[in-house]
């Protein structure tokens, strides 16, 4: 695995991964890599010959700058996970290669980014579609795959790529799990021991709203207490729980297949997000 740091060696590779006629697929991260990712590098190789990793801690999507100092940073085993999942190259620029000290623009999606995450962390959105622009920018994949927990994200991406014309295809991979059920985060090491028992709760509110959903139950205020009702006995902090809809992300006020019940929590001092496509 090749690690490059300059956008211009980006660039360079890229470049002559086309000359020699190989497709190219992207998967953005933050690092704290874990079996979540490797799912995502996978489905990259599935749909490219050759695979770029990104490591980047962006702080521009940060709104608490306390979130950002505590994010978890393990490069050695970023590293070694990536070599073994036989990604070819590894972009993990500073923060000064990224954003240097003239650094002035921004990237801002109207609509989509007021709600949710949007709503309940200012310039969080404008930060993503940032750093995503001139990841693709450097980098000019032909895919570029994501995660489907960061569900408000990827309709981010989708609306930055179609409004600005680039030629990617985006791949929402499917949500890893824990055994119990936790969604994989870089952000679950940082949860206390009770805190991560109780932060299972987050999943199974999904599931026993999916199960009134499945028997029938289409009211939107109902499937959101079935949330709602598990978490209420843990410590968690509920920022929201909500049925939207899928493409728009406005709240839905009754059910149909497809639409998404989104949460968001604080717990032990770490946001998490959790979210299920009603099937």
């Amino acid at each position: 695995m090749h690690i490059l740091r300059t956008p211009q060696e980006l660039s360079r590779s890229v470049d002559t991964c086309r000359a020699n006629g190989q497709s190219v697929a992207m998967v953005p991260t933050m690092g704290a890599l874990h079996q979540g990712h490797a799912s995502l590098f996978k489905i990259a190789h599935e749909h490219a010959d050759v695979v770029v990793a990104t490591i980047f801690v962006n702080p521009l999507q940060f709104n608490n700058s306390a979130d950002f100092e505590k994010y978890p940073l393990q490069m050695d085993h970023d590293v070694q996970l990536l070599e073994e999942q036989g990604v070819h190259y590894l972009y993990a620029p500073t923060v000064d290669t990224m954003y240097d000290s003239g650094f002035s623009t921004s990237v801002s999606i109207d609509g989509i980014t007021d709600l949710l995450e949007g709503a309940s962390r200012p310039g969080h959105f404008s930060g993503v579609a940032t750093v995503v622009t001139k990841l693709f920018s450097a980098g000019r994949p032909d895919v570029a795959v994501f995660g489907q927990k960061d569900f408000q994200q990827f309709a981010v991406i989708q609306r930055l790529v179609a409004d600005l014309d680039m030629p990617i295809r985006l791949i929402m991979a499917p949500t890893i799990r824990e055994e119990d059920g936790l969604a994989m985060s870089s952000r679950n090491v940082r949860l206390s021991r009770s805190a991560r028992q109780e932060a299972v709760a987050i999943s199974q509110g999904l599931l026993a709203a999916q199960d009134q959903f499945a028997l029938g139950s289409r009211e939107s205020k109902r499937l959101v207490e079935s949330v709602v009702s598990v978490l209420a006995p843990t410590s968690a902090e509920i920022d929201y729980v909500k049925l939207v809809d899928a493409k728009t992300l406005q709240d839905a006020t009754t059910a149909s297949k497809g639409s998404v019940i989104v949460v968001a929590v604080v717990l032990d001092d770490v946001r998490l997000i959790d979210n299920l496509v009603l099937e």
